[in-house]
């Protein structure tokens, strides 16, 4: 069948893609089975004072906290951060390689390395401005861990997330009983991409979806986990099985900290690709479609739309120089730079990645035993060299990988 005129985006990007939310409301007295939720995951990479919030929310609620962390986060920082936190539970700090794991072939059906995605092959990098970002990998350590320690229900939540109570981990956990994800909307500050943000700038409408950011995940055993492929929004195809069939879970709104999206312009080029994707991909969900319509001739449009698109609001954007505008222009200038760089048969080739991804990730994840292991082997297995174990509020010497008793599961 050729692309039809309704299938064409001619609307190109959208304001929002809120028909593949559901909204779902929350009663305190509404428990959820089994225990809340057995961890929350933070993937550090700023210094380990911003831990603060995720510290103390995981001391209160009582799940286990782990820090997945990298850049300039360190593992010992954080674990003083701990031991000076009132609370019950204990948190496990582990550092996770910032660089890359070269690529030496093919991933194969079979040969599954967490940390060599088909995502992450050379030529993606280099569409998205050999963007250096290692947050799918940690999400992706998150979850095989979450299978290893036999953990049903996790959290997913980034350090500048802000006003978070248990109450909100109560609604997630809630509504995991029931779907694979829940996710909060980041509201104040909105969680955009920068040319969103710049869309918003010129005053209009822009709407604002669930990520990663404070993302619950139901990991019980029978249910595929979707991998995060390498790629900015990541989230978004982590989750678009849901958006495209249920719809994913809104359960509530949280805030973010405050940033300017325009002080690197290089950000938008990171981000370009992997936001036309997201966006194609949905737009397609918006209008009733599925992956298999996203052809090469519907990347071909969508990419012309995504062009226009951009122009019009760095047009919009250079009518008034002030600070902020002039920094957005020059954002937008590196968007649609990287755009030039992007056709249709590169989409197509990412989505076939994607779906490799997909499928030897699932099959990794059914592969875990169902027995709970210790911590040195699941992280023995992850790959993982660089980990402490800590009680909160107790000041004392850290369980290490090198310190601690090994081969035995708990």
């Amino acid at each position: 069948m050729t692309l039809s005129t309704a299938l064409r985006p001619s609307s190109g990007q959208r304001s929002h893609h809120d028909r593949l939310l559901r909204r779902l409301d929350w009663h305190s007295e509404a428990q959820p089975s089994g225990r809340p939720i057995d961890a929350i995951i933070v993937p550090a990479a700023r210094r380990a004072q911003h831990l603060s919030g995720p510290v103390d929310l995981a001391g209160r609620y009582g799940a286990t906290l782990v820090v997945l962390a990298s850049h300039q986060c360190d593992i010992q920082e954080a674990a003083e951060l701990v031991a000076r936190t009132p609370g019950s539970g204990r948190a496990v700090l582990a550092h996770v390689s910032s660089g890359r794991t070269p690529m030496t072939s093919t991933p194969t059906w079979d040969d599954f390395d967490v940390r060599q995605l088909a995502t992450s092959a050379d030529e993606f990098r280099e569409l998205s401005g050999d963007r250096t970002s290692n947050l799918s990998l940690k999400r992706n350590l998150g979850l095989l861990l979450a299978r290893y320690r036999n953990w049903r229900k996790i959290m997913f939540l980034d350090d500048d997330i802000i006003d978070i109570a248990p109450e909100h981990v109560h609604r997630i956990a809630q509504h995991l009983d029931a779907n694979r994800f829940a996710g909060l909307k980041t509201v104040h500050f909105p969680d955009n991409s920068v040319v969103c943000h710049a869309n918003r700038l010129i005053g209009q409408p822009q709407g604002i979806f669930v990520s990663g950011a404070a993302l619950g995940v139901n990991t019980s055993e029978g249910v595929d986990l979707q991998v995060f492929p390498d790629v900015y929004n990541e989230d978004w195809f982590a989750f678009a099985a849901e958006a495209h069939t249920a719809g994913v879970a809104h359960v509530g709104n949280v805030r973010q900290l405050e940033y300017n999206p325009f002080e690197n312009p290089l950000r938008a080029s990171f981000e370009e690709f992997g936001d036309l994707l997201a966006e194609g991909l949905y737009a397609l969900f918006n209008d009733g479609y599925s992956l298999n319509r996203a052809t090469e001739s519907y990347w071909t449009h969508f990419i012309d739309a995504r062009h226009q698109f951009v122009e019009d609001v760095r047009t919009l954007l250079a009518m008034y120089e002030t600070h902020e505008r002039v920094q957005a222009v020059k954002s937008l200038q590196e968007s649609r730079d990287r755009l030039e760089n992007i056709r249709p048969w590169h989409c197509g080739a990412f989505l076939d990645a994607w779906q490799h991804d997909r499928y030897r990730f699932a099959q990794a994840s059914r592969r875990i035993s169902r027995h709970r292991y210790a911590y040195e082997d699941a992280f023995a297995a992850l790959g993982v060299k660089r980990w402490q174990e800590v009680r909160f509020g107790v000041v004392r010497m850290p369980t290490t990988a090198s310190n601690s008793p090994g081969g035995a599961r708990r």
